[in-house]
């Protein structure tokens, strides 16, 4: 085990000091002080980011395997970047785009999961801070007015039933009715009323509203019998208050995010030269991103790509994207098959270049021979698709990016079959291959955030800690 890490041992180390994942698992903490590549992001910046969810980063914290903020942070400190623009193309909840504007940079932020556009938006609201009690006012009105509306909206959900109680349920269609009625001219309180009207619509379902992955447990099925008598008593008043408390929450989180901002920026459609600070989202795969951005114009990448195997985003997130009318039944089904890690065909094949990392080549076969034992052999096609599209993803970036220009991912190392994959050799040696110096490589240890723990596959102590490589484009 990894213990006692004084952050004076955190510093970086070169290119030949690399440790595989074995080392790291099996060394001590005085050998990992020695090869001096080991960090701890959460005690390296403790004093400029309190929290993981600091800011509006507390926004809807449910998102599976949520990119905490002291990544980019971390990056855009050490290569002092400001005016620059920052690209996240696994955008997820946003983290990367809040970051990127209070520092004083652009962003754009991409992902085909429709509900990142959501959500970097609503984190990204800017709001006076002397409008405070004005738009505290008029969520008051909005959360007030709800018993009188006759609006319902429904979620193209052909499972709805199975997830709430009957009575529940009509209360919650009730509240969205409402909620997608607001007039756009009052945009920043529908966003805030939805957001939180997300939280609630989780924790009175069946779903285990403590995890982000959508699951009946023996513990919330109690808790709902709990919660569905409660309700009983109290009526639609009780989801009320609980979403005006969740909205008066929020509100001051965009409220400290407005503060922070110290420049204004602005909204756009097409990436901006004009030099102003600019936020654009997008909700595009990484091949379409390839057509709509020119290269060269890219100063930094900072993302973490879903893990092989990990998580299931878009069966994660189908709760939330059924009740901001994103998706339905059919929509999720498609997304569920392009999603990386999970898909068995790759946006086009580069096997032959694959087979020329050697790492990679090393693991193929090691897989391969693993997948006899096991029933789901067609695994074995998803590894092949994952890393072609991982490759393809990093020759992307050395197209998009300027010279000099930085690209970071931050990745974990699960297992395949029970045998740990090297994926920061495989990647290092994609980045090397395809125009990008390795820079630097740290190896971020997990202590509190419990990355995959407790779940019922080959890996069920999780990870102990995920990689963050830099690379910079020559």
């Amino acid at each position: 085990m990894i213990k006692n890490i004084h952050p004076s041992q955190t510093t970086m180390f070169e290119t030949h000091e690399f440790l595989s994942y074995e080392e790291i698992m099996n060394a001590s903490a005085k050998e990992f002080a020695m090869k001096r590549n080991i960090i701890n992001l959460r005690q390296e910046l403790k004093y400029e980011i309190p929290s993981t969810t600091y800011l509006t980063h507390a926004i809807h914290n449910v998102y599976p395997a949520k990119f905490i903020p002291q990544v980019p942070r971390f990056i855009i400190k050490k290569f002092n970047l400001k005016g620059k623009i920052i690209l996240d193309p696994f955008a997820g909840s946003g983290t990367t785009a809040v970051e990127s504007l209070i520092t004083g940079n652009s962003n754009i932020s991409s992902d085909i999961n429709p509900i990142t556009r959501f959500l970097t938006e609503v984190k990204t609201l800017k709001l006076n801070p002397q409008d405070y009690f004005s738009c505290v006012d008029r969520l008051n009105y909005h959360i007030d007015s709800i018993p009188t509306c006759h609006l319902k909206f429904v979620p193209k959900w052909g499972n709805l039933d199975y997830w709430y109680p009957e009575d529940i349920l009509s209360a919650l269609t009730k509240i969205w009715g409402y909620i997608h009625n607001i007039d756009e001219n009052e945009g920043n309180i529908k966003y805030i009323l939805k957001a939180s009207a997300l939280y609630i619509s989780r924790k009175y379902s069946y779903g285990e509203n403590e995890s982000p992955k959508l699951f009946k447990s023996k513990q919330k099925t109690i808790k709902m019998k709990e919660l569905n008598n409660k309700f009983h008593e109290q009526g639609l008043g009780l989801l009320q208050n609980e979403l005006l408390l969740k909205a008066k929450q929020y509100l001051k989180c965009i409220i400290q995010f407005s503060s922070a901002m110290k420049t204004e920026y602005k909204k756009v459609n097409l990436i901006d030269n004009t030099g102003e600070q600019f936020l654009m989202v997008l909700n595009n795969s990484i091949e379409e991103l390839g057509q709509i951005l020119s290269e060269e114009t890219i100063d930094c990448i900072i993302t973490s790509p879903p893990y092989i195997y990990a998580q299931e985003y878009f069966r994660s997130t189908k709760i939330d994207m059924y009740w901001l009318n994103m998706a339905n039944d059919e929509s999720i089904r498609k997304l569920t098959k392009s999603e990386i890690g999970q898909k068995f065909k790759p946006f086009c094949d580069l096997s032959a270049e694959l087979l020329k990392i050697t790492p990679y080549k090393n693991a193929a076969n090691t897989i391969k021979k693993l997948s006899e034992n096991f029933k789901t052999k067609e695994n074995i096609h998803r590894f092949e698709a994952y890393f072609n599209d991982i490759l393809y993803f990093v020759q992307l970036s050395a197209k998009l990016l300027v010279k000099k220009g930085i690209l970071t991912i931050f990745i974990g190392e699960p297992k395949v079959f029970g045998s740990p994959v090297n994926v920061k050799d495989i990647i290092s040696e994609m980045l090397s291959q395809s125009n990008l110096k390795i820079r630097q490589t740290f190896f971020d240890i997990i202590k509190s955030r419990h990355l995959s723990r407790n779940r019922l596959n080959e890996n069920p102590n999780g990870i102990s800690g995920e990689w963050l490589i830099i690379g910079e484009k020559l």
